[in-house]
This record gives structure tokens, sequence and C-alpha cells, in this order.
């Protein structure tokens, strides 16, 4: 059973994804972030880069709507996302989640490792954050927290682990917690500043 600090990070995540914020996830909500993606990274229409995010964005819906139970599949509510997540944490093995978040660091670093040096430095992780429309400040943050040794760079293990916790971690002081800003604000916006 999802805790309440999971289902509250959770939520934070479905609204981060619920890109026009209408309280529904769709299919062109993933499509819109694929596109602020590629607008921040700079990628040319039509470059093999560029068609690789917009294909990892539907690889990404295709996945929720097939853990999604029978019903609209035009989009899911915040119910909808935290059933999903309660059915594949009691359901899908340690092994499993190890292997996608495997290929979600593989794919970030591909994504915004600009210099591919298998670090995300500061400028790289911060157009990671602010792609998904998350604010300037909180994105410093988040990078100071997830730079678990200080070296002003993330490595492929500290993502790794960032992510991790941020799925799988109860516990209020992990660092991945705060990979994507502060779950713990009770109100998502993209058109106010977050405190901490």
């Amino acid at each position: 059973m999802l805790s309440s600090f999971r289902k509250q990070k959770l939520s934070y995540l479905f609204n981060i994804l619920d890109f026009d914020h209408d309280g529904v996830l769709q299919k062109s909500d993933l499509t819109g972030i694929a596109e602020n993606v590629s607008i921040f990274r700079c990628f040319s229409p039509g470059s093999e880069i560029e068609l690789f995010v917009a294909k990892t964005a539907l690889n990404i819906w295709n996945w929720i709507s097939s853990r999604m139970k029978e019903g609209d599949l035009s989009g899911y509510s915040l119910d909808d996302w935290l059933d999903m997540w309660e059915t594949i944490s009691t359901r899908m093995l340690q092994s499993r989640m190890d292997l996608l978040i495997e290929k979600a660091v593989d794919d970030l670093f591909y994504v915004f490792d600009k210099n591919h040096d298998n670090y995300l430095q500061k400028q790289e992780y911060l157009t990671l954050v602010v792609s998904l429309r998350v604010s300037i400040k909180a994105a410093d943050f988040c990078f100071k927290t997830l730079d678990r040794n200080g070296d002003m760079r993330i490595s492929r293990d500290e993502l790794t682990a960032a992510i991790s916790e941020f799925f799988l971690s109860d516990v209020t002081s992990s660092p991945g917690n705060f990979i994507f800003g502060n779950p713990e604000i009770s109100k998502f916006s993209t058109r106010s500043q977050m405190t901490f």
C-alpha cells in the first residue's frame, strides 16, 4: 500500500506531467513536455534527438495507458494515477523497477548531457527541470540536494539513487524526494515561485 508520503510525491509528479493543468493526464500533456524539452535543448525539428524525445514521450504515455484500469483512454485523473501506482507497488518486482529506472537515467543523460561527459552539469540539470516548468529557484535547490558529493555535477549513480528514492522511498529526508522540486507544496503552480 502506498504511504501518504509517496502519494504526496506521486500527486506532485502528476501535477507536473499534467502539462496543461486541467486535472487530467492526457497524451497531449506528454507531447507538450516533449516539445518543451526540444525547445529548451534547442533541438532542430526532425533531428534524430528531437524524434527520440517525441518517441520517448509516446512510449511513456503508452506505458501509463497500458497500466491503467479500463476506462477512458483519452485521459486519467489523479485518482486513476494513484491507483496505477498502488497496483505497480504491489505487483512489480524490484528488479523490474530497477530496469525502468536504469532506462530512465540512460534516456535523461542521452537528452540532457550536452557535453557527453556522463555527468549532468548544473546548467544541464537546470534545463531538464525548467523544461518541466519547475521554477529556477526550485531547480537550483534540487541540484544542490541531488549533488550528494558536492562536486557541482550529478553522476549517473546520483541520478539513479534520486529517481529510486523519489518513487520508492518513504524516508522524508531522502535527497531524491526533491528531484522535481518540493513535493511538500500542497498546490503546484508553474506561475508562482516555490518556497522551501
